[in-house]
């Protein structure tokens, strides 16, 4: 069997159990018997460069990537905090009802993607590359610059490769993030969260087609963030061939957030903003 299809039966055995506790009952077992073949088929995703699609494959490095992440999303599910009162349902988990999903602990969630050669990013700055905002405290001072508060679960690297973010609390001023946009607004190349709205390429499609999403890659090097790295370079058009509204900066925080931060310049363009390709950001 395909490495994809392993992790997909793992995501789909951890949707359905119903025990009280789903490490030693599922996901050790699984490890035991597929990590080998999973942790071979990921490898030449580790280094930027070390690998590209030049033909389409079913269940190649990116979509078996994509699955190891749905997996990832399912185990981090219940670190989160609820969906704020009054929010609107999120389309995915009326599809999945992630609420009877089962817990794990950090430690064994850490375990878990150790046997695949992932390492916790650990402590460090504030930066979009290696951090998912969860919630903002609104700083008095407009300017003040991001301050990391609180860690909820932690984020994973895969050599050079970002595999998932450390999703913390943050207080900030509003020239960096505005409470209730970068905490609340969709976030994109995220199949799930409990606390707000996602989308990826996988909503909306068959049992089957649905897996035939990529994973989406960013990577840090000595000189750069790199991110998006398969997809097409930035264009002036949006997702249905119309002019971009969105700025510069807004586009770019977009693509490196993954979620818009702050109001946009022009307020018609908050339904239809989306990441617009590849971005290197320069390391100083």
């Amino acid at each position: 069997m395909i490495p994809a299809l392993r992790v997909r039966r793992l995501f789909h055995t951890v949707e359905a159990y119903q025990g009280v506790d789903v490490f030693p009952a599922v996901v050790e077992p699984w490890l035991d018997e597929h990590t080998d073949a999973v942790r071979e088929a990921l490898a030449p995703l580790a280094a930027l460069g070390g690998w590209t699609r030049t033909e389409y494959e079913f269940g190649d490095p990116l979509e078996t990537a994509y699955a190891l992440s749905r997996v990832s999303d399912a185990l981090i599910y219940k670190f989160q905090p609820l969906l704020p009162p009054g929010s609107e349902t999120p389309w995915a988990h009326d599809i999945h009802e992630p609420e009877r999903w089962p817990r794990i602990t950090c430690d064994q969630y850490l375990a878990a993607f150790a046997r695949f050669g992932m390492a916790p990013i650990g402590d460090v700055a504030f930066e979009p590359f290696f951090h998912e905002v969860v919630h903002v405290e609104q700083h008095e001072y407009p300017g003040a610059p991001v301050e990391i508060t609180g860690t909820l679960w932690p984020g994973l690297t895969f050599g050079q490769m970002l595999f998932s973010r450390t999703g913390v609390t943050v207080r900030a001023g509003a020239r960096h993030l505005v409470a209730g946009i970068a905490d609340r607004s969709p976030l994109h190349s995220v199949f799930m969260r409990r606390y707000r709205d996602t989308f990826d390429g996988s909503l909306g499609w068959g049992s089957n087609s649905q897996w035939k999403t990529d994973f989406r890659r960013d990577y840090l090097t000595d000189a750069a963030f790199h991110f998006a790295i398969d997809e097409e370079p930035d264009s002036d058009q949006d997702i249905h061939g119309g002019p971009r509204r969105l700025t510069p900066p807004e586009r770019s925080d977009l693509v490196r957030h993954r979620c818009l931060t702050r109001p946009l310049q022009d307020p018609e363009a908050w339904h239809s903003a989306s990441p617009g390709g590849r971005l290197t950001v320069w390391r100083t």
